[in-house]
Parts: structure tokens; C-alpha cells; sequence
């Protein structure tokens, strides 16, 4: 019997109050695809059990690990590249991505917002052919994020399940009935 392809669940998810439903809703999602989904929000067996007693860097260093194991045992990552705390995505998210890359994983990212960075962005910007710039004379990129996020993932508007969808058909996986 085939396993089924692993999806590690990377976004800014586990910082919100309903962490744990976003990340239970999102497993279910998985499982509806065809997929095993991990979510760094719920813990895994591959995982150790993170000892907060020991004080902050010692639990951020167990999650740390964690995740590393997590990205290293999945197939994929789907990733919220949403804006947050600003107007660009999670750094720790970014770095999972990164990660994951040169580990050889298919990555896939989901926003609401496609629109061009200098469109999202919050201050002043002038346009200074080719290109737009901010107030302290830094252009902007074209994407709808960073290129070293949109070139190694294909990036989808709309929800996880939206790009889980578009994963399940790039594996060629049907949705569950």
C-alpha cells in the first residue's frame, strides 16, 4: 500500500487564539484530499513534547526542531503567505519555505491579496521608471511577494484549500467522497 504524500502546514496560524481549530480544519482538509497533513500547531508524533519549563529559548529551540523534523519528513508544504504583522508574510514562515526548498520540496503558497507589493504597501511610494519606490528610495518587486518566496512556490489567491486542491491535482489525488 502507498503512503499517502505528507503536507507539512506552515503560516502564522499558531500565533491567533483559534490556532488549534485553524490547524484542525486544515488537517481535515488534508485528509479530505487525500493528503496526511502536519501541523507544527498540533504536534506530532514525529515530534518531541515541548518542555516550557525549562524556559523560552529552551522551548523555541524544541520547536524549532520540531518543524525542521516536520518539513524533512513531509512531501510538500502549503504555506499562508498572507500579510502579517505588516505587509509581508511571517519571517518564520519564509524560512520554512526556504528550507523545505533546498530540501527538494514541492511548495505551494496561498494569499488573498495578489496584487503587486507596491500596491499593498502601507507609506508612500513614487514611481521612478521602471520602477516603484518607498520614501527611503527602495524599489519594490512585481510580484504579488518577495521572488524568493513566489519563484520556488507557486503561489495561489485564495485559502488553504484552495492550494490544497491545486496540490491534490498536481499529485494527482481526488478529493474524498
Amino acid at each position: 500500500m502507498n503512503r499517502k504524500p505528507v503536507v507539512y502546514i506552515a503560516g502564522p496560524e499558531c500565533f491567533y487564539e483559534n490556532g488549534a481549530q485553524l490547524a484542525k480544519e486544515a488537517l481535515a482538509l488534508c485528509e479530505k484530499y487525500g493528503f496526511e497533513g502536519i501541523s507544527p500547531a498540533m504536534g506530532h508524533p514525529l515530534g518531541d513534547e515541548i518542555d516550557f519549563s525549562k524556559g523560552k529559548a529552551h522551548a523555541a529551540r524544541q520547536i524549532f526542531n520540531n518543524n525542521i523534523r516536520f518539513i524533512n519528513h513531509c512531501d510538500l508544504v502549503i504555506a499562508n503567505v498572507n500579510n502579517f504583522r505588516g505587509w509581508e508574510p511571517d519571517g518564520g514562515t519564509c524560512f520554512e519555505l526556504g528550507y523545505a526548498y533546498t530540501q527538494g520540496k514541492k511548495l505551494y503558497g496561498f494569499m488573498a491579496d495578489t496584487r503587486p507589493c507596491y500596491e499593498k504597501y502601507i507609506g508612500n511610494i513614487h514611481y521612478d521608471a521602471p520602477f516603484w519606490r518607498d520614501d527611503n528610495g527602495a524599489f519594490f518587486e512585481s510580484g504579488a511577494c518577495n521572488l524568493m518566496i513566489s519563484g520556488p512556490a507557486q503561489i495561489i489567491r485564495g485559502t488553504f484549500e484552495d492550494a490544497i486542491k491545486k496540490a491534490a491535482k498536481d499529485f494527482g489525488l481526488q478529493e474524498a467522497e
